[in-house]
């Protein structure tokens, strides 16, 4: 069987193809409104103070592996210090807390602390060790976690991890999946949940916090996150090979996070692709890349990125397919599934873009850019045509950080 490269390699993959000339054409050395600002723990960013870079809120970001706060006035302040490896941080949406990765040489954890900064409580530890298996060969229980997302009650938060690789799939309940499950761990990461209080030991997250299935072998899921008002969706991307397990095929799937666990009788597990296996139903085509989305504040619409070629990616909106996850496995329910995409509108296209985070109040869209060698974050003013629900950006994109951000990390914008 053909295996493909660790999930972790895709932050490295696009940026084989990048130059270092932007297709957007902008020049940030040339914008003389950068200010270089002092974070408070002996680093440095350069911030755009001009009006045009104005939002409202705070937008949560890392560089160089610190969390750093930003607000509209463009005050930076460092919530971490610099001995600490953080990453993906996420507000709960009651404004108390902040959830974040802190990563490690072998591991990372899941943790939150105060919004205004502080110590970090433990979610979930991917602390472990080598052992001898009864085979005699060396393996370990370290555990990778990744981009927590919060419920709109602030009680939840599902993430990715590659909790279940030593699950015993071969000697599933519900039948045997194949050689392939006996020969190689399941290091697809795959989404999960915890809950904010009490949170389980991790041997209890790994059976009965499973939300979302990976296909085996091709990068697993990745940008978990929650449909506001509506606690019934959730939302990631689902990387997995097509038919004949040659070509890769990345999609936007929808999914009841309560299916696996609520459903047993379904028999939902890993399989392969076409199998019938996933709970989680496609609402973008085999035919397109598009990844990282990203819910609007009403919960009406979906930002999220597009391989337009190999040298050129897009912004798009799309509006939410609704009433689609109580039945995924329906012929039906997902042709109507795939009709919003149709309906997708082009706001802006560069040679890497990627994490797109909407403003609070719905007329901003931030994301990533890659420009001059760096990573930094990038605004675009939208607006909604009211009889088509086409999105259009106004006016031309605005750089807001000069110098570099952390490209592998989710940013996050709260009010």
């Amino acid at each position: 069987m053909k295996r493909s490269i660790p999930w972790r390699a895709f932050f490295l993959l696009p940026l084989l193809a990048i130059s270092v000339q932007s297709c957007l054409g902008i020049d940030a050395n040339s914008n003389q409104n950068f200010k270089q600002i002092n974070t408070g723990n002996g680093q440095t960013i350069q911030v755009n103070t001009s009006n045009e870079a104005l939002f409202k809120g705070k937008i949560y970001f890392t560089q160089s592996r610190v969390l750093l706060e930003i607000d509209g006035s463009r005050n930076v302040h460092a919530l971490t210090s610099r001995n600490q490896d953080v990453r993906d941080p996420a507000i709960s949406p009651d404004g108390k807390w902040i959830a974040l990765i802190v990563r490690y040489k072998y591991s990372s954890d899941l943790v939150y602390m105060p919004v205004q900064g502080g110590s970090f409580r433990m979610l979930a530890s991917g602390t472990g060790h080598y052992f001898q298996n009864s085979n005699n060969f060396t393996q370990d229980n370290y555990m990778w976690y990744a981009q927590p997302a919060w419920s709109e009650d602030s009680s939840t938060l599902i993430f990715l991890s590659d909790l279940q690789k030593y699950y015993d799939w071969a000697n599933y309940p519900y039948g045997d999946l194949g050689n392939d499950f006996d020969q190689a761990l399941f290091l697809d990461m795959q989404v999960f949940s915890v809950p904010l209080k009490n949170p389980p030991p991790r041997n209890v997250i790994e059976n009965s916090g499973i939300v979302a299935y990976a296909s085996y072998g091709d990068g697993g899921d990745r940008d978990p996150s929650y449909r506001p008002h509506h606690p019934d969706q959730i939302i990631y991307t689902h990387y997995t090979y097509d038919s004949s397990r040659t070509n890769q095929v990345i999609q936007l799937f929808m999914e009841d996070p309560t299916m696996i666990v609520n459903h047993p009788e379904r028999h939902y597990h890993p399989g392969d692709p076409g199998g019938g296996y996933d709970p989680g139903i496609a609402i973008t085509p085999p035919n397109a890349q598009n990844l990282q989305p990203a819910f609007s504040p009403d919960g009406n619409t979906i930002a999220y990125i597009r391989r337009i070629d190999p040298s050129h990616m897009g912004l798009y909106v799309m509006p939410v397919p609704e009433n689609i996850t109580s039945d995924p496995n329906n012929k039906d329910v997902q042709q109507e599934a795939l009709q919003p995409y149709k309906r997708s509108s082009l706001v802006v296209q560069g040679q890497f873009i990627s994490q797109p985070i909407w403003s609070p109040n719905g007329k901003q869209i931030a994301y990533l850019s890659y420009n001059n060698n760096t990573f930094d974050i990038w605004l675009a003013n939208v607006s909604v045509d009211t009889k088509t629900g086409a999105y259009k950006m106004q006016g031309n994109p605005v750089q807001l950080t000069s110098g570099g951000v952390d490209g592998d990390t989710r940013p996050f914008w709260a009010a």
